[in-house]
Formats: structure tokens, sequence, C-alpha cells
């Protein structure tokens, strides 16, 4: 696996022009490819994709990055396999591993070429410990994109073409000409395949490629339009990052991110609606964009747009799904946006034996709580006072259940209307304790209800229920 300059037959390659720009490219944005990184290279054998990874090469030495990279296979056409061991030499050329896959049978389309590919890659990141995964987009790439998505219509983010960085993802060649890149390749020795799709006409990019991009040149001499597309990009991307920061800083403090860990997307988001009617439906949009982009989605605009209706209009206790695994649901006052897939922990009841001091830990809904009986023990969220001789034990600590009830002063009641008058979000419900008998007896609700007399002096056995993780 490479760690230093690359060399060819002809020696190391040092000093070039190509190179140095390219290591002032990373040195503006350290964060795109930091230093001491294992960086994994996908490799399609490829012009550009050679070109990243020679440059790569050039600078790994200096910057204490260990290089690989890796081939796919989408067998999409006879002899795609000399690719494979094309891509491969020219990756040993250059000092560096090329893990090859390939498709268990031949794909169909550019879509499903495209998640086969990144499936690859993901799982190769993975293996090799990589902590970024390079690909070869590069200026030409990137104005293509953004004359395609000019004609189909759309935003901002649309505009702004391909992101240099989209988590480990990086393509640090968008400011290199597709050209350029060749000619150090042709000054180096290096040859590269030819993929023959990328000259069929019936695809929209190869037209915008051969087609659109050269007339625009002609008609407006001088290669201006390169420029022109160029400077939208970039302004568009910055006017997306400040309208992004805008809506963050005015909505963020109304807005609650769950995550399980600190550095991973967030598993939704909880907001208070009334913080919202007074921002219009493209701020909506944005909004909520921004939100399951941090869940790891990104969503489509008809999604978008059916997340902002909901958002404006939808009623509690109803919920809507944009796409990408997210629900949107609204409780009461509150909008939560997150992902119904996700496994909620199985509930870890506490059993009180008897009436002698205890304590255990309960978990219920995925929340946790410290539980003790018998004696004070600090400041708890709840206390429950009870007259041991009236129950029978053990008594148990549990979720709600479908059909439970509780016999109060006011009769038998349902819990599940009880949490209704009390405006319990149905997505806390089971993180409600309740406290029940070996009967089955329901003796309390934390809360909500009780069916104990605690001005009773015979009252004399104490529970109290904490919040373990300090979830709200």
């Amino acid at each position: 696996m490479r760690t230093g300059p690359a060399t060819t037959t002809e020696g190391p390659i040092v000093g070039s022009t190509l190179t140095d720009r390219f290591a002032a490219r990373l040195d503006r944005d350290p964060d795109l490819i930091p230093a001491e990184s294992k960086v994994l290279v996908a490799l399609s054998g490829g012009s550009d994709s050679l070109a990243l990874l020679a440059l790569l090469s050039d600078v790994a030495g200096v910057r204490g990055l260990r290089l690989v990279s890796a081939h796919f296979d989408h067998r999409t056409r006879r002899g795609s396999g000399v690719d494979a061991d094309r891509a491969r030499a020219a990756a040993e050329r250059l000092g560096v591993s090329c893990v090859v896959g390939r498709a268990s049978e031949p794909l169909a389309g550019q879509a499903a070429c495209r998640a086969a590919r990144f499936a690859f890659l993901d799982g190769v990141a993975a293996e090799t410990g990589s902590d970024r995964i390079a690909l070869a987009h590069q200026l030409d790439d990137q104005l293509e994109t953004v004359m395609l998505r000019l004609l189909r219509g759309t935003g901002l983010r649309g505009l702004a073409g391909i992101p240099a960085r989209r988590g480990a993802y990086v393509r640090p060649l968008l400011e290199f000409r597709r050209d350029e890149l060749r000619g150090m390749l042709r000054t180096r020795g290096l040859g590269w395949s030819s993929d023959p799709s990328n000259r069929d006409r019936r695809h929209a990019r190869v037209r915008v490629r051969h087609e659109m991009l050269p007339a625009l040149r002609a008609v407006s001499k001088g290669g201006e339009p390169d420029a022109t597309l160029g400077r939208l990009a970039a302004g568009a991307a910055l006017a997306d990052r400040r309208l992004d920061a805008w809506v963050a800083k005015r909505v963020g403090p109304h807005v609650h991110l769950v995550a399980r860990t600190a550095d991973g997307p967030a598993d939704g988001a909880q907001i208070a609606r009334s913080a919202l009617q007074d921002y219009d439906p493209a701020a909506l949009a944005r909004l909520v964009r921004l939100l399951a982009r941090r869940c790891g989605v990104r969503l489509t605009r008809g999604g978008t747009r059916l997340a902002v209706q909901f958002m404006r209009r939808g009623l509690s206790g109803h919920s809507v799904d944009p796409g990408g695994g997210l629900r949107l649901f609204r409780e009461y006052d509150r909008l939560v946006l997150s992902k119904p897939g996700d496994r909620v922990p199985e509930d870890d009841e506490v059993a009180i034996p008897a009436l002698r001091p205890g304590s255990g830990r309960a978990v219920l809904g995925g929340r946790s709580y410290d539980v003790s009986w018998g004696r004070p023990d600090g400041s708890p969220a709840w206390t429950v006072k009870m007259d041991p001789g009236s129950v029978r034990f053990p008594l148990r600590l549990r979720a709600p259940r479908p059909g439970d009830r509780i016999r109060t002063d006011a009769g038998s009641r349902k819990l599940k209307k009880l949490l209704n008058e009390r405006r319990v979000p149905r997505s806390r419900r089971r993180q409600v304790p309740v406290l029940e008998t070996a009967d089955g007896d329901i003796l309390w609700v934390a809360g909500c209800a009780t069916a104990l007399r605690e001005s009773d002096p015979r009252a004399t056995f104490t529970i109290e229920v904490g919040v373990r993780d300090g979830g709200d």
C-alpha cells in the first residue's frame, strides 16, 4: 500500500505544475483530505480517476497519506474484465494496491450501476479503514452537471453542482480540466481505458458535452460559457450555504436533534411547530431538507413538497413519509422527523420483590430509569408512597400496555385516555413508568394518575423513579 511519492519507470514525479496546484488545492481545504488520512481512490481506469491516483501518489509522502484503490466491474459490456486488469496494473505501476469487485450479474441502467458501485466502495472503505473515498469528478463534469440541472429546472443547491465533499466522499479535482489531466498522463506515459458509453449520444450528458457546450463556446467566443457556468455554480453554492446557516440560526433553538452517537448522523429531529408559523414554504423546504440531510437522507423535490405541506397543515396524530426511510408526524405542537425502521431496544422492567430496600434499572421505550424502593435515595423525577399491606408483591415497574386501566377517585380510567388528556405524545407513551401489582392492578402512572392514597398514614413504603440518561 502506497505511503510515499509515486514512481514510474522514469523515476519520481515531483515539482510538476499540476502536482503543485493539486497540493495547493488540498492546502486551501485541509478537511478535504486531512494529513495522515487513509484514502480509498475509486479507480475506473479512465483518465480522470487515473490522474487522481497519480496526483495523490505525488503528495502522499509529504502528507502522510496511505492510499488504496478500488475498481468495480459492472459487467455492462463484453470484455469489461480487461478494464479491471488494466486498472489494477495502472495502480500497481503507481505503487498502490487495487481491490477489484465484480457484479454478480450484468447490471442494467445507470441507477443500478451507481448503487452497486457505491455499495462496493462503502464496503471496501470499511474493510480497509479508509477515512476518505476520493472520486475523480473534474471541472468539465461540473460544468456539464450545472447545464443539465439548468435544463431540468433546479434550485440553488442544484445550481451549485457537484459538492467537493459529502460525508466521506471527496472530489479534489473539481478545479482541473479534463484536457490538462490527460496531458499530464501522456507526459508520464500512463495510458487509460475509454468507456464507449461516454460517446453514446443517447445519454443527455454526452449530448451536453459534445453538442451543447461546444455550440455555446462557438457563439460566445473564447470559451466564456465555461467561466460563466463556473461562477454560477460557485455563487449558488455560497448562497446555499448562507441560507442554510440563516435557517439553522433562526430555527435552531426550536429544533432538538436525536442521535445515538456524537459523530454519526442524527436518528431524528423534534421541532416546535409554533415556531414555524411565520416561515414561508421556501424556508420550510430548506429546513426539512437540512434536517433530512443530518439524518443521512437526501429528499426529492416531491418528498420535500409533501413534508412542507404537512408541516403547515398536518393534524396531530397524523404522519407522512417524505422518502428515504423518514417519517414526519405531528404530536400536538411538536413535529417529529424520525426513522421508524430503527429498532427500539427491548423494554427491561423492574420487579420489586418485597418490603426490604433495593434498587434497579428500568428501560422503557428506549429511555432509562433508576428505581429505588424502601428508602429515600436522592432527588428523583417521581416519588410514590403506598401502604405495603394493601397490595400483593411482587410489584412491577413497566411500560403501558394496550387495555391498561387504573381505578381512581373518578372511577376506572383507560390509560390511553389519561395520556391523551395529559398530551403525552404517542412516540413517548412507551416511556411512561407504570406500577402494577402481582394481581395485575395498576397502582400508579407516572405524572398522570394514582390509585393510592398517599395521605393515608399507613402509606410508608416509598418508591422513587429517576431519569438515568438525562433524556427529556
